[in-house]
Parts: C-alpha cells; structure tokens; sequence
C-alpha cells in the first residue's frame, strides 16, 4: 500500500472506510483533529462492547486502545509521521471491531442472556487517565534515581496492577477509585521526592563550594605571587569567608558569582581553564572508584599525580601543570580501557 502523505487522504480514506464516524470533516492539515476522530470512533465502539462480548473484540479495543494512546503522545511530540501511522492503525482495528459486532457470533443478543446478567458499567473507560499517570509515575522513578532518593514505588506498583485488571473485567467505577488512589499516593511520593532532591542538591551545591574553595585557596596564594594589591586580596579573602559560611544551594552560587566577577575585573583568570581540567579529572577519578575491576594502585597513583598538579597550581606553575594533567589524562583513558 502507498504511503499516505497528507492529513487530508487520511481523512478521505476513513471516510470510505470508517463512515459511520466522521461527519463533515473537511481535509484541512490540522493534526489534532487526527486524535479527535480517532477518540470518537473509540468511544463509539466502546458503547456497544458488553461484558458478553467475545474475548477476541476486547483484545482488539484494548489494541486500538492502546493506538490511541500512543497517538496522542506521538502528537504532543510533533512526531506527525508516527501519528499518521498510529491514526491509521486504530481505525482499521476499530473497522475489524464493528464488522466483529454485526456478526451473530461477535453481536451481543440481550434476548439470549439470562435475567441475572449484571448490566454493564456505565462508567467512561478511564484507561487514558491511567496510561498518563504511569507515565508520570515513570519519570518520578526516573527522577528519584538521578537523586539517589530512597522513595518507596511498590504500592504504587500494586495500584496500577489493580486499576489495568479493573479496567480489563470494565469495572470501570472501582478503576476510577484506584485510580484516585494512586494520585493520593503520588501526592505523598512528590512530597517525599521533593525533599530528597533538595537534601542532595544541598549536598551536592556544598561538595562543589568546598572544591571552590581549594580553587579560591590557589587563587589567593598565586595572586600574592604575582604581587596583586592588597585591596584585591582583601576582596578575595572576604569572598573566601562568605563561601565558607553559604549553606543553602542558591547562597552558594551567588557567592561564586561574586568570586568570578572578582577574577574578571582584576584579570585573574588565567587558570580557570586548568581548574576547570582538575574539576572533570576529580570527577572521573570518583566514577572510577565506583567501579568493580579498577586496579586501587592504579587509582592511587592517580590521585598522587593530582595532588601534584594542585601543588603546582599553587605555585603558579602553569605550564608544569599543563604537561601533568596530559599525562594524567592519558593514564586514567588507559585505565577506562582496561575495564
């Protein structure tokens, strides 16, 4: 079959195909009226599946279900091919749907079922609102990993289980109260999450300061060196002071922020660059030290060469420091090899 390349055949095609659904759609290249359509045709064959219905026509709706879901994330993502592709597909599936129900053999007959049948839920399907919320809930997990937040997703594992088995046996009320279930546990969870995050960018924001600091530490010492002003010194000794005593995230940066404009009015940032360098060299060093297989003597030497090259930045010599971070380079590239 060809590929259909503009929105205004696709609404042709399923008006031939699917004609009982769309009424005076005009073949205009707005893709939002794709989910329209489809989330009509969906709701039309939701009303006439019954609990009697055959398992092969709740498999399908669940199936064009699902279509619609991804359709309408593929559209919040611009992704214009995939939702044609996705558009099409639950169309023809509810197509097989509705040929399934005309069938005596897909059909439900109310005549043939026994008094005692329960009537159906009327209750709107809530498989949407359920599909949003798992992936809200996904990227909370996602979010608590980055933090290394200790927060507790089980019930809510149990909860999206109960809800997708709610929905399958359409016990469409007691779906809807699981669901509003869940969203009263993820209230409590962002709560807990917030205050993970928070506790580990302050950790992270005061790991950083006391790093600075030692930068600040070289910066004083080459600036008395190289025989800046006592005014400026002074300045840099303040700014030091006022680092050391920010605790909170925000605090912190605006202190640095002071401590870099410093350096920029007074031209001294000839060493940012190779701060910079032992900054990322610190960091690699760390992830190396997580890892299983890395050799302690070949960490141990690299962390003795990095003590070197803050020696030498401290005594301003710049050019040695250059040489030593090549060499410590090429011999922590050597050690990720290794592994």
């Amino acid at each position: 079959m060809k590929t259909i390349t503009t929105f205004g055949l696709l609404v042709l095609v399923l008006s031939m195909t699917f004609g009982g659904v769309i009424n005076n759609v005009y073949a205009e290249d707005d893709p939002a009226i794709l989910l329209k359509i489809a989330k009509r045709a969906q709701d039309q064959i939701h009303n006439q599946i019954s609990d009697n219905s055959s398992d092969k026509v709740k498999g399908l709706f669940e199936e064009g279900a699902q279509k619609v879901i991804v359709l309408e994330e593929a559209l919040k993502n611009n992704d214009y091919v995939s939702a044609k592709e996705y558009f099409l597909s639950a169309m023809k599936i509810f197509k097989e749907i509705s040929q399934h129900l005309t069938t005596s053999d897909g059909s439900f007959n109310v005549e043939s079922q026994p008094a005692s049948k329960t009537t159906r839920d009327t209750s709107k399907d809530p498989s949407n609102d359920l599909q949003r919320l798992q992936v809200y809930v996904d990227s909370l997990k996602t979010i608590a990993k980055r933090y290394d937040a200790v927060i507790d997703f089980s019930e809510l594992d149990t909860l999206f289980v109960k809800a997708r088995q709610e929905i399958n046996d359409n016990q469409f009320t007691q779906a809807i109260e699981t669901i509003d279930t869940i969203k009263e546990t993820i209230t409590e969870l962002n709560t807990n999450l917030r205050e993970a995050a928070s506790h580990q960018e302050s950790k992270r924001a005061t790991e950083y300061a006391q790093k600075y600091l030692e930068q600040l530490d070289r910066l004083i010492e080459n600036a008395k060196k190289q025989g800046v002003s006592d005014e400026i010194i002074e300045k840099l000794e303040t700014a030091k002071e006022n680092l050391s005593s920010a605790e909170n995230p925000s605090d912190i940066i605006q202190e640095i922020r002071k401590i870099m404009s410093i350096k920029d009015q007074f031209e001294l940032t000839k060493n940012d660059r190779l701060e910079s360098r032992v900054l990322q060299i610190e960091k690699t060093l760390l992830r190396l030290s997580q890892m299983d297989g890395v050799e302690q003597d070949d960490l141990a030497d690299a962390r003795y060469m990095l003590q070197r090259i803050k020696q030498n930045l401290n005594d301003g010599e710049f050019e040695t420091v250059n040489e030593l971070l090549r060499d410590l380079a090429k011999q922590l590239e050597e050690i990720k090899k290794s592994l």
